[in-house]
Parts: structure tokens; C-alpha cells; sequence
């Protein structure tokens, strides 16, 4: 006999009232097609535990702040069906074209708000590029290197992340990355010939996406974030700037980024206070010899900001630019900030610029709630899947916040994090009231199902296990 649990199942009550991961987080992931986009890239398993269920799995334990050996450690809820191995064994999986995955989340993150009419019209849409370390503990990672760290100015080991961000107005969501390794003054990564050739070293198919992604170690980091955007175009991602600090600011740079959808895309970001030289009415002029020409006469005051500004036209290499000379409040010092939409003023550039901190703030929370950069795998392929498993999280949350119109990404992480405790929780109390039902059911000689069966067919009993739930939702609810 074949129970029928639909009715037992008000047990779920204790959940649907204010579980957001049974409710939302899960059924996000379900709005994403994970499962459609796996099969058309060819990335679902053939055989034993589906990819689908192994990815979800993985980001609900980022989201509880669990690893692999921490769930399977602390034996965590009877959550899982399945042995460890195949979870590592899909981190390290050489077929997975992690990068594409990422891409399809997040042309599917803009189709879904389209579809709920929840898109911003308001804003302009904007490529955003940056840079985070990652730092890491063990020398024996494949492709680990010591990166100077620009919040420690120190260098420490670990890896370069270069993440490409897509603003559309309102939402900021990882699109790209990819990681680097430094190679020194001396040519040898910051490693002994020791730590070097105690590095872990795997074979690569070079038809295989594992391939390419290791091979973006040693690329320069502007190639690769040219790359990242043309494929975001291509995707469909469709923005209007590309917003990036002083370190990008180079006329090779710029040219590549006015190359992206025939001159769509314009360039917006920090030029650096030195030497070189721009092309400005009619002289090659460095930025300290326009701030002694033209700032007593041309320099402006912008109350509701605070700043004081004057402005130039010029050129870079080939490319007409717009030089904005701004000097915040009572500083003495002037800061630059270059565009090629010539038709931008001051305040929106002002206002534009800032959307560029956007990306700090994903890197910040990525890194605080979500655990990017904490994997200690020594394989890079598992590196690039957890930076990727990070990101798919605080994608789907991000959608969550998004069109529940959450605060801030800080009370939603937390609220989530406890619910996904109440919901193992509750299977905790699930496995104890099914032991009791199975030795209740061999005393008196029926099976466990047999059982299950006449507590819903008879009214009066089903009345009185309802009256355990209850007391289980009040308890639930003290706690």
C-alpha cells in the first residue's frame, strides 16, 4: 500500500509561514531553468547524483556558511543522500563550462524581471570592472602566486579576481571573472623553487573550458575584461558605460571598450594625477599643467555636491575624450575623471561615476556572507567552480531582495541563513517522528505506510497527531 501524505503534510505549516529558503531561495533557483540551461550546454550528468542537485546543494551550504567537510563532519540533518566525493568530484569536473553557466544565470536574472515588470528605465545600464584578491593558505595550490594586496599594501598569497558586473539601474550582478597570478620583480611568483614545483599540477584537454580558464592565469587583466565585455554583449547584457578606476585607464583600453557593439559602449573612470600627456587645445598637456592654465578661470562650484570642477576637451591616442577636473569640498587636490560621451556634464557624470562602488559592495558581501575565496582546494578547475557557485548564490538572493524589496543583502542573508536552520531543523523532528511510527508499527504488525494510512483516514486520530504539530509550531515559534 502506497500512502497518500498529502494531508499529513500541514506538517508543512511550521515551514511555509516563514521559511524563505522551502519558499523562495529554492523555488528562485527553479525561475532560473538551472536545470534546462545545464542540459543545453551539455553539462548534466549522465550517471549518479544530477548536476542540477549538486549545484543547489552547494549553494544552500554557502548560504548556512558550510563547507563540504563541515556538512558531512557535523552529519547535518539527513540533508544529504549521497557520499562527499561526488561533490568534489563536480568542483573538479574538467567538462564544466562554468563561465557560460554564470553568463545564462545572468541573462535569465534580466528576462525574469522583465517578465515581473520589475526592470529600471531610469538608470543607465553599466559594465563594471574590478579587481579583489583572493587570499589563500597553502603554496600547493595549482597556479597560486603571492598578489599585492591594495588594502594591506603588503603582498600575500592567494589569486587575483577580475569580476565583470552588470548594473541595470538599480540591481549590481556578477556577469565574468577570471583569476590571475602575479608573476614579481623576479619572475618566479613570489615562490621558493621548493613551493613551485610542490604545486599541484593537472593535465588539460585543450578542447575543454577547464583549459582556457587556466591558461587566463598569466593574461593581462585588461585583455580579459575587454573579452568579458564582448561576451556580455553578445549575451545580451546591453550596457551603456564601462566603469573601471584609474588602473584601466589607458587609450589601448578605451579603444576596446568604443570597439564593443560598434561605439555603444562609452567609457567612464578614473585618470591617474602623473605625467602622461593628453592632447588638449592644440598642445600635448600633462594634468598639472591644464589644473595651472585653466583652473583659475574656468573652475566651478557645484553646491549640492560639495565639489568644485572645470573641464576640458581632449584627446587619447585616437579617441576624443571629455577630462572632468573635480576637487572635493575644502581639498587641495584635483581628482580626473575621463569619458567618451562627449555629450555628459558634470553632475551626471558625477552621479554615474559613483555606481562604479557598486562592484565593492558585491565583493564585500560575496566575501563576508557567501564565503568567496575561503575554498582551500588545490585543484584550479575547483577554485573557478567556487568562485562561480559564490557568485549563482548571490545572484538568486540578489533576485530575491530584488522583488521583495528587501533593505539591505545583509537582514536577507541572515534571514535566509536562519530558515535554512528552522527547515533542518524540522527534518531533524521528521526523522524522530518516523522512527516512532516504524516501531509503533512493528509492535502492532502493520508497516509503517499501513500506518501512516489509517492516521489520515480516520479523522479522530489525524485530529490529535494535528495537535502535535501545533505544539511543534508553538514551540518552533518561542525558540
Amino acid at each position: 500500500m502506497i500512502a497518500n501524505l498529502d494531508k499529513i503534510r500541514e506538517m508543512h505549516k511550521l515551514l511555509s509561514n516563514k521559511n524563505r529558503v522551502n519558499d523562495d531561495l529554492l523555488s528562485l533557483f527553479g525561475r532560473f531553468g538551472l536545470a534546462q540551461a545545464l542540459r543545453r550546454l551539455g553539462m548534466e550528468k549522465q550517471q549518479g547524483i544530477s548536476a542540477v542537485q549538486l549545484i543547489i546543494s552547494l549553494c544552500l551550504f554557502r548560504v548556512n556558511g558550510e563547507s563540504i567537510y563541515s556538512i558531512y563532519k557535523n552529519d547535518f540533518h539527513s540533508l544529504l543522500q549521497t557520499g562527499k566525493n561526488c561533490y568534489y568530484r563536480m568542483l573538479n569536473r574538467d567538462t564544466m563550462d562554468w563561465r557560460t553557466l554564470l553568463l545564462r544565470m545572468s541573462v535569465r536574472f534580466m528576462a525574469i524581471l522583465r517578465k515581473e515588470g520589475a526592470e529600471e528605465t531610469e538608470q543607465p545600464r553599466c559594465y563594471i570592472v574590478d579587481d579583489t584578491t583572493l587570499e589563500k593558505t597553502g603554496v600547493s595550490m595549482e597556479g597560486v602566486s603571492r598578489v599585492f594586496d591594495h588594502v594591506k599594501h603588503k603582498c600575500v598569497l592567494g589569486y587575483k579576481l577580475l569580476l565583470l558586473a552588470f548594473f541595470d539601474g538599480r540591481s549590481t550582478i556578477p556577469v565574468d571573472f577570471s583569476l590571475h597570478r602575479e608573476k614579481g620583480e623576479e619572475k618566479n611568483y613570489g615562490l621558493s623553487e621548493e613551493e613551485r614545483d610542490g604545486q599541484y599540477r593537472k593535465k588539460r584537454n585543450s578542447s575543454n573550458p577547464n583549459h582556457k580558464r587556466f591558461n587566463e592565469l598569466d593574461t593581462k587583466k585588461m585583455d580579459n575584461a575587454l573579452e568579458m565585455m564582448r561576451r556580455a554583449w553578445k549575451a545580451g547584457l546591453r550596457a551603456t558605460y564601462a566603469l573601471c578606476d584609474s588602473w584601466y585607464t589607458y587609450e589601448k583600453f578605451i579603444h576596446g571598450v568604443r570597439s564593443i557593439g560598434d561605439g555603444s559602449v562609452h567609457f567612464l573612470g578614473m585618470g591617474k594625477m602623473d605625467n602622461r600627456k593628453y592632447h588638449v587645445r592644440g598642445f600635448n598637456q600633462n594634468v598639472y599643467e591644464m589644473i595651472s592654465r585653466y583652473e583659475r578661470k574656468e573652475a566651478k562650484r557645484d553646491w549640492v555636491y560639495n565639489y568644485s570642477y572645470f573641464r576640458v576637451m581632449g584627446r587619447m591616442g585616437d579617441e576624443t575624450v571629455r577630462i572632468f577636473f573635480i576637487r572635493y569640498g575644502s581639498n587641495r587636490n584635483w581628482n580626473i575623471i575621463i569619458t567618451t560621451d562627449l555629450s555628459m556634464d558634470i553632475r551626471k557624470c558625477f552621479e554615474t561615476y559613483q555606481i562604479r562602488w557598486n562592484i565593492e559592495v558585491l565583493n564585500k558581501e560575496s566575501k563576508g556572507y557567501l564565503g568567496l575565496g575561503k575554498y582551500q582546494g588545490r585543484d584550479f578547475d575547483g577554485q573557478i567552480a567556487d568562485c562561480t557557485l559564490c557568485y549563482i548564490t548571490y545572484m538568486v538572493m540578489a533576485l530575491d531582495k530584488r522583488l521583495n524589496d528587501y533593505e539591505t543583502f545583509g537582514e536577507l542573508f541572515k534571514e535566509q541563513r536562519q530558515d535554512l536552520m528552522a527547515l533542518t531543523l524540522w527534518q531533524r523532528v521528521l526523522e524522530i517522528i518516523r522512527r516512532i511510527m516504524n516501531a509503533l508499527a512493528e509492535l502492532i504488525g502493520i508497516s509503517a505506510e499501513e500506518l501512516v494510512d489509517n492516521i489520515i483516514r480516520d479523522e479522530k486520530s489525524l485530529g490529535k497527531y494535528n495537535v502535535m504539530i501545533e505544539a511543534l509550531e508553538q514551540l518552533d515559534k518561542a525558540a
